[in-house]
């Protein structure tokens, strides 16, 4: 929300326009963040109220008019940029995609603008493997963006927690590769339509537990050996045989489900330092799975969407930074660098 200190002028709205969750910034002219909005006014469900390109575009308009009402009365002819679903083929307009490999300076030179009332949004594109085996992510790249201006070490690998987790290659800022694994939803699935949920009691947790870390033993051991889909299923017998609490089936199968993803998806990472961007529903077990299997890890702060469209902005001449003298004090989270080291 909004500080009580000095006024500060308004230089962009970013939205990260989620499947199921709408999140957006009002930034000044540093990049720091004036006030946020989190709302579960995703895409699916902004969507799924119409029936054609046009009404879906009016859904979209009368949505981000509503949720961002106050901050556009306020700040008339702020620009706005907006990352996520809301680009894709059912959502706002198609704000297509670049194809991989691809650097993210690009970004900035193919946004999609699309009037919205008195105000101009300007989409980005997402990104594009287009290969004998294709891969597509949308939204992530501007985390991406942020998470290289906060991690100084130039990490080779970003792994995006999430319904459909991304393990992203760089090489610097080029994108050279990327993989998406479907971790996210199969749990939500098991959980909730499965045999298991039929058994599992309480809510599911976000720590490190007992049972989290017995799923990746689990999934270490026998897991080459016998498959996850065999695995899954020995939540049923272990806890019929009073062997697995049923408040415990959600942290094992969240145990199996991390382990193999991480264990598969290690084996193709190149050394060096792994930064991990989510938010901390995920933080602490995709940590912990992944330094237990050897890797070097640099948490990213959940907000790397907004210094990644921070960045963006800048790049394609929407935001500005202001000048800067010997006196004046750097800003304390500032934005991406326009020139790699």
């Amino acid at each position: 929300m909004a500080d009580d200190g000095p006024r500060r002028d308004a230089a962009l709205v970013a939205l990260d326009w989620g499947t199921t969750t709408f999140r957006a910034w009002l930034l000044d002219d540093t990049g720091s963040v004036l006030d946020s909005v989190r709302t579960a006014d995703g895409a699916l469900t902004i969507s799924g109220r119409s029936d054609s390109a046009r009404v879906r575009a009016l859904a979209f308009e009368e949505a981000f008019r509503r949720l961002c009402l106050t901050w556009l009365d306020e700040h008339p002819g702020v620009p706005v940029l907006c990352a996520g679903m809301a680009g894709s083929n059912h959502g706002w307009a198609d704000a297509g995609y670049l194809d991989v490999p691809a650097d993210l300076v690009e970004l900035a030179e193919h946004l999609t603008v699309v009037p919205a009332g008195e105000s101009v949004v300007h989409l980005v594109p997402g990104l594009r493997v287009d290969r004998p085996d294709p891969d597509v992510l949308r939204g992530e790249e501007v985390q991406l963006v942020g998470a290289l201006a906060e991690v100084a070490d130039g990490p080779a690998t970003v792994v995006l927690p999430g319904t459909h987790s991304k393990w992203v290659r760089l090489d610097g800022t080029r994108v050279t590769g990327f993989t998406t694994a479907m971790t996210g939803e199969l749990y939500g699935l098991l959980m909730r339509d499965s045999i298991l949920a039929r058994l599992a009691t309480g809510e599911p947790g976000t720590a490190v537990t007992e049972a989290f870390t017995r799923g990746l033993d689990a999934e270490d051991a026998r897991g080459e050996e016998r498959g996850l889909a065999a695995l899954l299923f020995t939540a049923r017998p272990l806890a019929l045989a009073g062997r697995l609490d049923p408040s415990e089936i959600a942290d094992y199968v969240s145990g199996l489900l991390v382990g193999s993803e991480v264990r598969h998806m290690l084996r193709g990472t190149p050394a060096g330092v792994v930064a991990l961007c989510g938010p901390p529903a995920t933080e602490h077990r995709y940590r912990f799975a992944l330094e237990r299997g050897g890797a070097s890890v640099r948490t990213v702060g959940e907000d790397a969407a907004a210094r990644g469209l921070w960045g963006i902005a800048l790049d394609a001449g929407l935001a500005v930074r202001p000048p800067t003298t010997s006196a004046t004090t750097p800003p304390s989270n500032p934005a991406r660098k326009d020139q790699p080291a």
